[in-house]
């Protein structure tokens, strides 16, 4: 809304940047994390446990060429100690924070088992944790795909 009006959804969509320059934006976060936290903690082996999905938007349902992803998800195995927990929440606040994410909030913070999440300003959501494996998902907001 804007007034009184109710703004044009493609308008809107239109104003964020496309699904190929969001999704590389978002891809390169991860890669910079993945090389972060094996930097600091590793040598953690990173690998690809699922593809990317697509979905329509539930935001703006009505927008036919409106996506939102789920971009590939990687873990490593085995997870990180207690004692670097917070370390790693520091790396990841700050790289994430580059990218326009808030502050991380808490899912699970128990010994041996630990998981944040966080958003930015279109909707899109990132989840890091730490447990059996540690693992790093990244699911976009509404974005226009380019066909």
């Amino acid at each position: 809304m804007t007034g009184d009006t109710v703004e044009d959804p493609r308008i809107l969509l239109q104003k964020r940047p496309g699904m190929a320059e969001i999704s590389a934006r978002y891809r390169q976060m991860q890669q910079r994390l993945r090389d972060r936290l094996d930097h600091e903690f590793g040598p953690l082996s990173w690998s690809m446990s699922a593809p990317v999905s697509r979905s329509g938007c539930t935001e703006f349902p009505d927008v036919a060429d409106a996506e939102s992803w789920v971009l590939e998800s990687w873990k490593s195995p085995g997870n990180l100690p207690d004692e670097h927990w917070l370390r790693a929440v520091e790396i990841i606040r700050h790289i994430t924070g580059e990218y326009g994410f808030g502050e991380p909030e808490i899912i699970v913070d128990r010994s041996g088992d630990h998981e944040i999440t966080a958003n930015d300003e279109y909707g899109a959501v990132y989840q890091f944790g730490t447990a059996r494996n540690t693992v790093l998902m990244v699911t976009t907001g509404c974005h226009l795909v380019e066909r």
